[in-house]
């Protein structure tokens, strides 16, 4: 089964602010503010024992804030996301949450770390003999 882990993501941004757009893909016209886009930056693969791999997946938040007064905006979406993004779902933890300001916009850099478990597509015991009684008596 496949995981959409950005699209989990957008969930949750939606979920701390419903009003926003969240875009994963860069708008020709360019982003409305204030607005959410989600990046993602690096994948780690260690792998493990009976194929099962341990995952660290980077992603960066950027949000474009209000061009009326852009530092107050970015510092009050700052604190919301310090405060309140820190889980997906009950999937995995958000972990090593930085936060900067780049060219008018707050950028929000963080791990995902998971273990993938392959599924086993095998054919499962269909049935058991079973001959038993009890030991002397």
């Amino acid at each position: 089964m496949a995981v959409d882990i950005v699209k989990m993501i957008a969930d949750e941004l939606v979920h701390l602010r419903p009003d926003l757009p969240v875009y994963r893909e860069n708008q020709r016209g360019g982003f409305q503010e204030p607005s959410f886009f989600v990046n993602k930056i690096i994948t780690h693969i260690k792998p493990n024992l009976f194929g099962i791999q341990a995952r660290d997946n980077h992603y960066q938040v950027v949000y474009f804030p209000l061009a009326t007064k852009p530092n107050t905006d970015m510092d009050a979406m700052e604190e919301l996301l310090k405060n309140n993004f820190n889980r997906l779902n009950s999937f995995a933890y958000v972990r090593d949450l930085e936060f900067s300001h780049s060219d008018g916009a707050l950028l929000m850099m963080f791990r995902v770390s998971y273990r993938a478990i392959p599924a086993d597509e095998g054919v499962k015991q269909q049935t058991i003999d079973y001959q038993g009684g009890l030991k002397n008596g």
